[in-house]
């Protein structure tokens, strides 16, 4: 890779963690392009040559957040792993979304997120959402005994539901764990 080509990956890597933490700090629409690119030592203008609105970069940022998740499904998989195994790994996959909760924040202003990226970023984004889960249950040895959107749908419902300590209570956490439980014996066999 030649200098300049290794140049712009550090910071493209900069920009990314910057939206990390102005996205923990601020959340979305607090968080400008300016800031962003003043953090890593760029113009604005420079900012559009890596990333073509801040809302793309908060896409890339999500899926490199995702991709660290899903690792956390894929490592360390037993010789003979069964569902419970899985549903071991899916607790520390939850254990680090109570540690890294910035990564909610998007909630509050998904609307306006969804009007201003590109129709089919966040469809790309979901369908690999659904490619890692189907290449989890393979790696896993699993046999569904629901389709995979269902699959998607649970994991996706329980992972979420991080995001309403309010509503749960002190007890959130394990109450999750016993739901991972519960769902891995009714989604495979």
């Amino acid at each position: 890779m030649r200098d300049i080509e290794r140049e712009q990956a550090a910071i493209k890597e900069k920009l990314i963690e910057s939206c990390r933490i102005c996205w923990k700090k601020y959340g979305y629409k607090k968080t400008s392009v300016s800031e962003l690119a003043s953090m890593v030592g760029i113009s604005t203008g420079a900012f559009y040559s890596h990333f073509p609105s801040k809302e793309v970069l908060f896409v890339e940022t999500h899926s490199i957040f995702m991709k660290k998740l899903y690792g956390i499904l894929t490592e360390n998989i037993p010789m003979n792993p069964t569902k419970h195994d899985l549903a071991d790994r899916f607790k520390h996959f939850v254990g680090e979304g109570f540690e890294n909760k910035w990564i909610f924040l998007l909630r509050d202003d998904y609307e306006t997120f969804l009007r201003k990226i590109p129709e089919d970023l966040w469809e790309k984004d979901s369908q690999k959402d659904l490619a890692n889960i189907a290449e989890v249950i393979q790696l896993y040895g699993l046999v569904p005994k629901v389709s995979i959107d269902e699959i998607s749908a649970v994991l996706n419902t329980l992972y979420m539901s991080i995001d309403i300590p309010d509503v749960i209570g002190g007890l959130q956490r394990r109450a999750l764990e016993l739901l991972i439980d519960s769902a891995m014996e009714k989604l495979f066999e």
